[in-house]
């Protein structure tokens, strides 16, 4: 028989898992509709016990931005449904709406895009940032594995409610890397409370090289070499961005200050989608 959450969603499938959580697909028995319900945990399991006041801390920031992302109606934000409380000493679940397209990652599995794709796909995801930089909410994540896709293929930015778990510091108690840094800006790497939209920013400007070029500039053979890597070394100019490659080249600088704003950027990145993809073939 399956687990039943808050006495109404029946998990039916595992669609997913880390560090952070896991991802179920389950059958909501009062709607009888699919979700998609994520299981939030920390990175170090043991947390809560060698430190009490930073797990409640957690639990609370997780709620409270989740709660804030609830509020946001977008349709290129991921829609949250319903937040499962149990009280102290538990972390939520994040009940939502189930995507079913897949991801971005799974799509550059199969190729890169165009660079009028890519930029089509960088307005929805900027639109979604937007919404949420308004409300006061950093993703703090942005990677292709969190951007998930409609059947028409229009990107769904998801993970917003557990970004908040990344916050402090890429770190765990025990030392290890929480996730991966490929797409962290350096600013938010070098920790220090130096951070804020413009550091999702940097991360757009990756994943979007990376949607064109089709590999990851500055990954490297482990993960301290990457985290130094995106610390020190030059972001090599792309090779089949075309127009795109002015956008990435701005957006990829070390200093956020320099960054483009939203709107700045969105009037690029419209520029580029407007564009006859037949002049810039991928």
């Amino acid at each position: 028989m399956n687990r039943v959450i808050d006495g109404r969603f029946e998990l039916v499938e595992r669609l997913g898992g880390g560090g952070m959580g896991t991802v179920w697909r389950a059958r909501d028995l009062v709607l009888h509709r699919d979700v998609a319900v994520k299981e939030v945990r920390p990175p170090d399991p043991a947390l809560a016990e060698h430190d009490v006041e930073g797990a409640r801390t957690l639990r609370e920031r997780v709620l409270r931005e989740a709660r804030a992302l609830a509020r946001i109606d977008h349709p290129n934000v991921v829609t949250i449904h319903h937040i499962v409380d149990a009280g102290e000493g538990t972390y939520p679940w994040l009940v939502m709406e189930l995507v079913t397209g897949g991801s971005l990652q799974d799509r550059l599995d199969r190729g890169p895009m165009a660079p009028v794709e890519a930029a089509v796909l960088g307005r929805e995801l900027l639109s979604a940032l937007r919404a949420a930089h308004e409300r006061g909410i950093e993703h703090r994540d942005v990677k292709p594995p969190n951007v998930l896709l409609r059947p028409d293929g229009r990107p769904v930015l998801t993970d917003f409610g557990i970004a908040a778990i990344r916050e402090n510091t890429v770190l765990t108690a025990s030392g290890s890397i929480i996730g991966s840094p490929d797409y962290m800006s350096p600013e938010r790497i070098r920790g220090g409370g130096g951070t804020g939209p413009a550091s999702d920013l940097w991360s757009l400007g990756m994943v979007l090289y990376v949607a064109v070029e089709g590999h990851h500039p500055l990954r490297r053979e482990n993960t301290l070499a990457t985290l130094a890597a995106v610390l020190s070394d030059d972001v090599p100019p792309p090779r089949r961005a075309g127009a795109l490659t002015d956008v990435l080249a701005r957006l990829l600088v070390r200093d956020p200050s320099a960054r483009p704003d939203t709107e700045e950027l969105d009037r690029a990145l419209a520029a580029v989608a407007a564009q006859d993809p037949a002049a810039h073939p991928a």
